[in-house]
């Protein structure tokens, strides 16, 4: 498999938090060539690789789903009201160049931007419901092309920047399935000694229902979670960052399930994986790792993320070599059997 390719090929389809139809139906193509492949009630993904065996079953999960906005009215200039669908990072999207999702088809738009000749730039961001588009039409004119509920995508570029380097927008978290399909490839044609479900969730942006759906059908008895975390920059610490190109993430946190955890780094090490390491407390982590381990009976899970500088905005940057490395633990995860009896 081209990583790079399949990272762009998964980038370059819409697909927001209860708007994954286009998306879902391309990974469901894809996945269809690992094992028996359907799509849920609530749109996730969910392939059978392999039956429960052993009595175990592996679960594989990254969300489908991107940041977007939504459009909460149409105001008398005909601007559009939004609101974010996910955790958009307002302080770099006005002025910015947009897609309206609407009734017989997409409308470029532009995310309004006060002058700075006129306006405090210091001043704090607008709230949420703040954010307007202009798709150049009056109320009237708009009105027959945009419903309240229609999606606004940011027009990120898909770019390969150089240097083992990608950057655009819906890397949060299509490279988690991505490096999903690292493993998968690397599994195929072999027996595996435990099951093997791979799931691309729906809905993380906004609370992580797909996931939890997922897992109570599946009913895993372990599962790995595959998602981003924060790429160091200039401006962040070790602490709450992680370096670019040195390898997946492994999280510990009391929500995780600790021996999962440890077994992970054990088979990076086996395995010559390079990796990293996070620890932080709290009551969730912040990803779909939450509502899976709480499905059922309860699930234990573990949690990988793939280092991403610029998270939740268009320019989301990732190393195809991360995700590359996030597979091939993940592979050696399920041929090990999951965590060590």
């Amino acid at each position: 498999m081209n990583t790079k390719e399949m990272l762009k090929t998964l980038c370059c389809v819409d697909g927001n938090s209860g708007s994954e139809k286009l998306a879902a139906e391309l990974s469901k193509d894809i996945l269809s060539a690992y094992g028996k492949t359907h799509i849920d009630n609530l749109g996730s993904v969910i392939c059978e690789v392999a039956p429960k065996k052993n009595g175990r079953m592996v679960m594989l999960d990254a969300h489908l789903d991107q940041i977007a906005l939504i459009v909460i009215n149409i105001e008398e200039n005909g601007f559009l009201r939004t609101y974010p669908c996910g955790g958009i990072d307002r302080r770099g999207i006005f002025g910015t160049k947009v897609r309206v999702l609407g009734k017989d088809g997409e409308y470029l738009g532009i995310v309004c931007s006060v002058p700075p000749h006129i306006k405090d730039v210091n001043e704090k961001n607008p709230e949420r419901d703040e954010i307007f588009v202009d798709i150049g039409f009056n109320k009237e004119e708009t009105e027959k092309r945009v419903r309240l509920g229609d999606r606004v995508m940011m027009c990120g570029r898909w770019s390969d920047i150089g240097n083992g380097y990608v950057t655009g927008p819906a890397l949060d978290d299509r490279s988690g399935c991505v490096t999903i399909l690292e493993a998968l490839e690397i599994l195929k044609g072999k027996e595996l000694p435990c099951g093997l479900t791979a799931v691309f969730s729906t809905r993380e942006e906004t609370g992580g229902q797909g996931a939890g759906a997922a897992a109570f059908a599946v009913a895993p008895t372990e599962a790995i979670e595959i998602d981003v975390g924060f790429g160091k920059t200039p401006d962040t610490t070790e602490i709450n960052s992680k370096a670019m190109k040195k390898g997946p993430v492994v999280a510990f946190h009391p929500t995780l399930d600790l021996e999962i955890s440890r077994r992970l780094i054990a088979l990076a090490k086996k395995n010559e994986i390079p990796f990293q390491v996070e620890a932080y407390g709290g009551t969730s982590t912040g990803t779909n790792a939450d509502d899976i381990t709480s499905a059922g009976a309860g699930v234990r899970t573990g949690l990988i993320s793939i280092p991403q500088q610029y998270m939740h905005s268009i320019i989301e940057k990732v190393s195809v070599d991360d995700v590359k490395n996030v597979g091939r633990l993940l592979a050696a995860f399920v041929m090990e059997g999951g965590e060590e009896q």
